[in-house]
């Protein structure tokens, strides 16, 4: 069994390749994660955001790529049916018009990712336009997460060695708080006969 400090060595070993990949399919929290690592000295905080930033890319190009070649058996079926024909090409000029603004705000924002990289890809968004604003979306999200994460990190810093006292704070205040609410609904309990 690794003790903590074992393992704060092995991650500051090996953390950046454990990270990657991680970030590829689960980059906000592993970002969250990385960047705390960097505020207590393990990672560094450059080296965390920039693997943030391609690993979330990566993952946005394929899905971009489950689209764009997972369209043509859609595409067939659709064709059948005029409706969504219809619709598929309302989807198609939507893009043409505002797919860059569609793929920057849904990417900091977290949403609906992957359902809209995908649909770039099925409507043929061209690749350059997608990875531009997927990148520069993605530079703000990374950033923003990593720098959460450092933030808390730091934050854990400053309050470990001080757990045991807001223990006692915070049973204080709990007992206080329903101490409160006990004082109060006594005073309040004659207003409601």
């Amino acid at each position: 069994m690794l003790d903590s400090q074992q393992l704060l060595e092995f991650i500051s070993q090996y953390g950046y390749w454990i990270l990657f990949p991680l970030m590829i399919i689960e980059g906000p929290i592993v970002t969250l994660i990385g960047g705390g690592l960097a505020a207590l000295g393990v990672l560094r905080v450059e080296i965390v955001f920039l693997l943030s930033i391609f690993g979330d890319l990566t993952m946005d190009i394929i899905l971009y790529y489950i689209g764009f070649y997972g369209n043509a058996r859609l595409r067939k079926r659709i064709a059948k049916h005029s409706k969504w024909e219809k619709r598929r090409i309302l989807v198609r000029n939507f893009f043409k018009k505002h797919g860059g603004k569609v793929i920057f705000f849904v990417k900091i924002s977290s949403g609906l990712c992957y359902v809209t990289f995908i649909t770039a890809g099925m409507i043929r968004m061209p690749l350059k336009r997608f990875l531009f604003f997927s990148l520069v979306g993605g530079i703000i999200w990374s950033g923003l997460l990593v720098g959460l994460g450092y933030f808390y990190g730091h934050l854990y810093q400053e309050i470990s060695g001080k757990i045991e006292q807001a223990g006692i704070i915070v049973i204080l205040l709990t007992t206080l708080t329903f101490i409160g609410i006990i004082f109060i609904k006594k005073k309040l309990e004659p207003v409601n006969k």
